[in-house]
């Protein structure tokens, strides 16, 4: 049977499936574990003088009496304890106290009746009596406004949550029917899965997606059940809408649904949930594992397409059908979940729940017993479920990181059951990869075939050709399959992950830590040797399609070649985005253990190797270039690796020198920009002294982890300066040939983008564009990714050019420290110059960024008003917005990319100025020290997502709490940098964040956050529950607030210029805006005074409490942005974060300049976009936002 509405009206239909009443019997189910027993049925067809339908709605109230939404009948009728009916109220209609098909029914501590009135598209409020009181809703997608109500939850507020089945969202109101907003969107779990593979942005897809959505249903620790019937599955959400679990798939088996209609929950917190295809009520743990199921089978009663659940006062359970007007009594286990897990151990799932149970109820020692029985019985049955033992290992994970001790043989069963799992997850995506391209490979020849038909004859008359139609068929099938598979994998590897970096940081007795590292060695080196596999497949068809392409002038065989193995590549690609997925996961948990574990890991860990082994970065190294041409990916993946070997770099117990090299001048040889001889060696030695210093040592020089002596040097000085002048001569044609191949690969991708517009306007009935223009476009891509390997092979070698320079320049000025000679003079002067002018440069990209970022936005706000207007007329501007948003996205890109090419050549540059003794003037004056001594990421199960680190801010406690402005979240961390827990989430609900961009606390630790795109500030406790939500509508664009001594929030307004200052409950207390011009940041002082940055010519302001203006610093000649963030601290002063040019003003408290610190770009201690800055002792974190991370600066030396 098909899924069938139940709000379709013919009675004929709805009589016709009505079975006969059957005789009252009291059974007892078939089950030992669950003793079920039913006991009557009541509100038979023939048991009233009326005509009944179906029911559409169950509620018990208070006092017993039940609620029932007689849904053809439009009403509600009111039985009491004994099922005698008392009165009904509504009839069909549109005015108040009418309904069209009424659904989910609610009942408010004083009796007040709520009705989900569901083709009516609003909710009602009656008194106990039916007489209407309020109504609220209408027909939209709007705030307030409803489709479908389907189901309502009371909340002990007053809140009401309403499922909205057709607007596939829940929507909350408060008691006065205004909408608070909203969570969901329509979606399927395929779109869910791909939108998670492919990055999409939440603001695109909102990650709470549902299909039809029908019930909803509250346990006792305030977590939330919602149907998503659609989907088939139940889906549990936290108190603050986090998404804990979903459970269930479509299918007939034990665990699987066919619409699932309709949640109740038992005071022991099972799940009765009413499968309405399946014809049964499955029951569950609240932690989703199937316990049983009531059905004809063993309940003795035949109900057909059960639609609702309900639960009464005295735990009977009451189950309402489709086409049955009776409802069906049972009586169900109504024992605590401890007595009631005590009895399940008949198999690893029961006991898992046990273990869960316990865990709920901080029994943690119990807890890891039946975790170890869970554990055993894995080994014995090879039926468990992979999502079963990877929930139960980080189960396991969780109580190790809480403090209970894990003794060793448990230990290592877990760390093998994890690998197990990891590798099994591995292996069946890279199966189903393989059969993939082995069917792809059949039908692009048949496809190739039948296109060379039709380019020959575009008119002729052909017979369907149905081995291509089966082929493709099948290629769609494996497709599917794939992504399935993929992202089955993908979910593994942050599982394993998870379970990982739990254990690390749980401070690990030595024979726990060994077996650990090894699991993650031989995970990352079977990652490399696979990755460097498939790119040795990719390379190798690459040098014939090079040939191909250019031997395919009009011929269509090799033209077909070059397409099926150009396919076939962009194929391996994929694959290759979910290895390097697993490769970073590794490489974080290494960096994780490195920081904990110091003495147990080695940098050559990061390619799967031990210690000493020589060859171990090779194949890391291959990996990264093989993803030269992917540049979404490539800067992600080579990050993570830069991330890693600085940390590694920086161990004391590793950051010893551990080679000796001795120098001639073939070593200081310029390379040429266009060799392909890569020294892999030499590019790791350079690597890793980019993040380091470069330090004199006896007669040579120690950089990085090598120490290098030149032999003879005094012989050979003029040679060296020689050598000394050309690198930097050679500087100039690296330039020119990086803007040459940057100008190309623009052109190819206008190219492209001209292309992908044809094929949008090609007319229908044309056949043979279509196939030309993808043949094209294939041509342009693959030319594409080639121009973009030769500009990173460029880097490499102007990279390793520059190492070479600046130890040149380093032995020229060992000699007598002061070089007078002439052509040291002027390679010194001529260094000095260069590295001016990169600092200029760097400033000016800078500059154009944020002009081409602000213009970006404007023409985001141009596009949308246009949308919003409908109107024809406009269509051509709304094109030419469209195109001018391509073109300044296409600067933004290189801008982008010049940016971080400058930054990279200027510090390596700045390792021999800052050897030399001088510094770039923005530099001069006093000096700061800024010593990074840890970064913060993401974690755990969000392993792969970026961190976007906007506002951050220490509570009084040291937790570091970081607003994750794209991924709209606030994460908190401890002292020690450890995940705590995170709130927020894309949507319009009060718990929801939409571009969190600041944020603080109190005295309390309550945290106030500035939602940037609703313009508006929600306050929530020290765990992350919403409390309260103000300014929206009276809030121009706000980046900045700070809370003062006495817990008054101070906001900088900088479109209404001017600063005010609320109390904890968002009413206005001082409106400031004397001494101001357009303020962008704000700071309260403990004093009562206050510090100020706008858009004047003055950089920061110091106002004392009653709003006087004490002090300015001016802007002029410091090469400053505005300052959008601040922080103080009592003894290290004030600090400002210049985002756009990627750099922090230390001021002293009298205002006064004490150094620039601009270090753009992505090693250690260097720096991105500069976001939030807090100081809790002497640590202070800066918010890294383009670099993904939160950067902690040790303050103290």
């Amino acid at each position: 049977m098909g899924f069938i509405p139940r709000d379709l009206p013919p009675a004929a239909r709805r009589f016709a499936h009505t079975k006969p009443p059957q005789p009252k019997v009291f059974l007892f189910m078939t089950t030992a574990l669950f003793p079920i027993k039913f006991e009557s049925t009541y509100r038979a067809e023939d048991s009233s003088e009326e005509e009944l339908s179906p029911p559409s709605g169950l509620c018990f109230s208070s006092a017993g009496h039940l609620l029932l939404a007689d849904d053809f009948n439009h009403r509600v009728q009111v039985y009491d304890s004994q099922f005698n009916l008392l009165h009904s109220f509504g009839s069909k209609g549109k005015e108040p106290g009418q309904f069209q098909y009424p659904k989910g029914i609610a009942v408010d501590a004083e009796g007040n009746i709520y009705v989900a009135d569901c083709w009516n598209h609003r909710v009602q409020k009656f008194d106990s009596k039916g007489n209407p009181l309020l109504t609220f809703g209408s027909c939209g997608d709007a705030k307030g406004e409803l489709n479908e109500p389907y189901d309502i939850l009371l909340e002990p507020s007053g809140n009401l949550v309403v499922v909205e089945r057709y607007n596939h969202r829940i929507q909350f109101f408060d008691p006065q029917g205004v909408s608070l907003g909203w969570v969901g969107d329509r979606g399927t779990v395929l779109e869910e899965q791909l939108a998670e593979l492919q990055g999409t942005p939440a603001n695109l897809l909102a990650p709470l997606l549902f299909e039809f959505p029908t019930s909803i249903a509250k346990d006792s620790q305030g977590n939330y059940f919602i149907t998503d019937s659609g989907n088939h599955r139940v889906r549990k959400f936290s108190s603050q809408w986090q998404e804990i679990l979903s459970f269930g798939e479509m299918g007939t088996k034990e665990g699987q649904f066919q619409y699932p209609q309709c949640v109740s929950i038992a005071p022991n917190d099972l799940l009765y949930v009413a499968d309405l295809n399946n014809e049964r009520v499955q029951v569950f743990s609240p932690f989703g594992q199937f316990l049983f199921a009531i059905d004809e089978a063993n309940s003795g009663q035949a109900f057909e397409a059960p639609c609702l659940t309900a639960i009464d006062l005295k735990g009977c359970l009451h189950i309402g059908c489709t086409f049955d007007t009776r409802i069906f009594k049972y009586l169900i286990p109504l024992v605590s979940q401890k007595t009631l897990t005590e009895s399940l151990l008949s198999n690893p799932a029961h006991i898992f729940y046990q273990a869960l149970s316990l865990e709920q109820e901080n029994d943690n020692s119990k807890a890891l017993t039946a975790l170890e029985k869970t554990l055993a019985l894995f080994n014995d049955n090879g039926k468990t479920s992979p999502n079963l033992k990877m929930n139960a290992l980080l189960q396991l994970s969780r109580l190790s990181a809480k403090g209970t001790p894990i003794i060793d043989t448990t230990f290592g069963l877990a760390c093998n059951a994890a690998e197990e799992q990891l590798e099994e997850a591995r292996n069946n995506a890279l199966k189903c990869f393989l059969s993939w391209q082995e069917v792809v490979a059949k039908f692009t020849v048949l496809l190739h075939e039948e296109q060379r038909k039709i380019v020959k004859d575009p008119d002729g008359i052909r017979d369907f050709n149905r081995d291509l139609h089966i082929a493709e068929q099948e290629d769609k099938k494996f497709y599917r399959l794939t992504r399935n598979e993929f992202y089955c994998y993908r979910k593994t590897i942050q599982q394993f992950s998870q379970f990982i970096c739990n254990l690390v940081e749980s401070r690990l007795p030595e024979t726990q830590i060994k077996p650990l590292n090894e699991v993650l060695l031989r995970q990352t080196g079977e990652t490399l040797n696979l990755m460097k596999e498939y790119f040795g497949e990719k390379e190798k068809s690459e040098e014939s399609m090079v040939q191909l392409l250019g031997e395919s002038q009009g011929e269509k065989d090799k033209l077909s070649a070059f397409l099926t193995q150009f396919y076939s590549n962009c194929r391996i690609m994929d694959l290759q985005q979910h290895l390097q997925f697993e490769l970073q996961s590794h490489w974080f948990n290494l960096r994780t253990l490195a920081q904990n574990t110091p003495t147990n890991v080695s940098l050559e860990n990061l390619a799967g190797k031990m210690s000493g082994d020589p060859s171990a970065f090779e194949n890391v190294l291959k990996i990264l270039i093989g993803f030269h041409e992917d540049w979404l990916a490539y800067p992600q993946l080579e990050q993570q690796f830069l991330n890693a070997l600085d940390i590694f770099s920086g161990i004391p117990s590793l950051d010893e020198t551990v080679s000796t090299k001795n120098l001639t001048l073939a070593d200081f040889s310029p390379i040429s920009y266009d060799s392909e001889n890569l020294d892999f060696a030499e590019i790791l030695e350079a690597l890793k002294a980019e993040a380091s210093p470069l330090n004199k040592k006896n007669e040579g020089l120690v950089w990085g982890q090598d120490e290098f002596q030149f032999p003879g040097f005094p012989e050979h000085k003029e040679e060296l300066a020689h050598c000394a002048l050309k690198l930097m001569e050679i500087q100039a044609t690296y330039q020119e040939k990086s803007r040459e191949l940057i100008q190309q690969l623009e052109e190819l991708s206008q190219n492209r983008k001209d292309l992908d517009i044809q094929l949008k306007q090609t007319n229908v009935e044309d056949k043979v564009s279509p196939i030309t223009i993808n043949d094209n476009i294939a041509i342009v891509q693959f030319q594409i990714n080639l121009i973009r390997r030769m500009v990173m092979s460029l880097d490499i070698n102007q990279s390793l050019n520059l190492h070479r320079l600046v130890l040149a320049g380093a032995f020229l000025f060992l000699e007598n420290n002061a070089p007078e000679d002439p052509e040291p003079r002027q390679f010194f002067n001529s260094f000095n110059d260069h590295l001016s002018e990169r600092d200029q440069q760097i400033r000016e990209i800078s500059q154009s960024r944020k002009e081409k970022t602000f213009k970006l936005a404007e023409l985001a706000g141009q596009a949308k008003e246009r949308a919003s207007e409908y109107k024809i007329s406009e269509i051509s501007d709304s094109i030419k917005i469209e195109d001018e948003v391509e073109r300044v996205k296409i600067d933004l890109d290189r801008l982008e990319f010049e940016f971080q090419r400058n930054s990279r050549i200027k510090n390596i540059l700045d390792k021999l100025a800052e050897f030399l003794g001088s510094r770039p003037t923005s530099e001069e004056g006093p000096k700061t020290s800024f010593r990074e001594s840890r970064i913060l990421e993401k974690a755990g199960a969000e392993i792969g997502q970026t961190l976007a680190p906007q506002g951050i801010h220490y509570n009084r406690d040291g937790d570091l709490l970081v607003a994750d402005y794209e991924n709209h979240r606030v994460y908190s961390y401890s002292q020690k940098g450890s995940y705590q827990f995170h709130f927020g989430g894309w949507g319009s609900a009060p718990t929801c964040l939409q571009y969190p961009v600041h944020l603080s606390t109190d005295s309390e630790n309550s945290i106030y956050v500035i939602d940037e795109m609703n313009r508006e500030i929600k306050k929530f406790d020290r765990c992350g529950n919403f409390l309260l939500q103000f300014g929206r509508g009276d809030f121009g664009p706000i980046f900045s607030l700070s809370v003062d001594a006495q817990d008054n929030m101070w906001v900088a307004e900088s479109e209404h210029n001017r600063i005010r200052v609320f109390d904890g409950q968002g009413k206005v207390q001082r409106t400031l805006s004397a001494h101001l011009q357009e303020p962008v940041s704000i700071y309260c002082l403990p004093d009562g005074a206050y510090l100020v940055g706008d858009r004047s010519k003055s950089l920061l302001k110091h106002f004392d409490a009653q709003g006087n203006l004490i002090r300015e610093t001016e802007k002029a000649s410091l090469g400053v942005d505005e300052i959008y963030f601040l922080a103080w601290h009592p003894s290290h002063g004030i600090f400002g974060s210049d985002f756009w040019n990627s750099q922090i003003i230390h001021f002293n408290n009298q205002l006064e300049v004490q150094s620039v610190y601009h270090k753009p770009g992505r090693r250690a201690g260097q720096l991105g976009k500069v976001g939030g800055l807090s100081i809790f002792n002497d640590q202070l974190a800066v918010a890294n936002f383009d670099g993904g991370k939160v950067q902690i600066f040790d303050l103290s030396t």
